[in-house]
């Protein structure tokens, strides 16, 4: 109707402006809120101990230590399926204060989306020895940042190793996650974060224990002071100001340049306390929160419409009227003389 409408009349400015308007909203993509929930600190590693101080190793009180657990926090993620990247934000409450998270995407199992997902990020593997799945580790050789890379080498040479004995028939079962951001919570234990996954990241250091490189994710500064009382009675020492800079070791390069590989997703998103190598209440990357998640990733290209979907258009341009309109053709016009 339109296009028709728009040939006839030599008016081919209008036909660019429906293909563009309808461009848009399929770029949108469909959003999805989640609400993680508490998950057992374990997953996907065994290692699993909560850490009980901040991101400057200063510790919580005895008494927040005993009393506090993820049941407490809130944290939704807001995102977009049928997107050609996976994006969204995340904003938290009553978080551990003053603490450092990773974000990852974690597949299952056995499935093309845990493939892609992997080959994007990381390797869990664990090997099965007559009667249970043991010997769980990462692959740790990631070379030179290109891919593939040399875990995913390890990966493809050992995934399809038979063993009758396997609840899968393999010897080794595979886990791929991804780590494609980082955040540090305030003095409440809230955050608000915009996320796009288009890095691969291995784990966070701070400053002060390794330098970080031009290669590496950017730099994550908090700068606090803890007065008691606090705001969530997180502390019972009046710890003096501490400064922290934290940023994601580079996993996969470039960092914002690493996409997963466009299909069906689905798996989980996990919110990873980061414990900077440390032992006993410095933590061992537990697992704090978690939701299970179903997404699409599609290339996003100006549709070719049946007649049914000009009629949508057209109810979009008259709903936008001529103001709309003239706005839009100007904008168009000015796409058209862009170098």
């Amino acid at each position: 109707m339109i296009a028709a409408y728009a040939k006839r009349s030599g008016i081919s400015w209008l036909l660019a402006f429906a293909v563009s308007l309808v461009g848009d909203v399929a770029a949108a993509g469909v959003p999805v809120s989640v609400a993680l929930q508490d998950i057992e600190s374990g997953s996907p590693s065994p290692q699993g101990s909560y850490r009980w101080m901040n991101v400057a190793d200063q510790l919580y009180a005895v008494a927040y230590r005993d009393d506090y657990d993820y049941t407490q926090a809130s944290v939704t993620l807001d995102f977009f399926t049928h997107t050609p990247t996976l994006h969204g934000t995340l904003t938290a409450t009553n978080l551990k204060p003053h603490f450092a998270y990773q974000l990852k995407l974690a597949g299952e199992s056995g499935s093309e989306a845990n493939e892609r997902i992997g080959l994007a990020g990381r390797w869990w593997r664990e090997e099965w020895n007559g009667s249970a799945w043991v010997n769980g580790q990462n692959l740790n050789d990631k070379g030179d940042g290109t891919s593939p890379n040399p875990n995913d080498g390890v990966y493809l040479a050992t995934r399809d190793i038979a063993d009758a004995t396997s609840p899968t028939g393999r010897r080794y079962r595979y886990t791929g996650y991804l780590v494609f951001d980082y955040l540090i919570t305030d003095a409440s234990g809230s955050a608000s974060v915009s996320f796009e996954a288009n890095s691969s990241y291995h784990v966070l250091w701070k400053t002060s224990q390794r330098s970080r490189t031009a290669q590496d994710g950017p730099l994550l500064l908090a700068t606090f002071d803890v007065a008691l009382p606090d705001p969530v009675s997180a502390y019972d020492v009046d710890h003096p100001e501490a400064a922290v800079s934290v940023f994601g070791e580079w996993e996969r390069l470039p960092v914002g340049g690493v996409a997963l590989a466009l299909g069906d997703y689905a798996g989980q998103l996990i919110l990873t306390e980061e414990s900077f190598h440390g032992t006993g209440l410095a933590g061992g990357w537990a697992a704090a929160m978690a939701a299970p998640v179903s997404f699409s990733l599609v290339a996003v290209d100006a549709p070719a419409l049946p007649p049914s979907g000009w009629i949508v258009v057209a109810a979009l341009l008259l709903a936008l009227g001529p103001r709309g309109i003239a706005t839009r053709r100007r904008r168009l016009r000015g796409r058209s003389t862009t170098p």
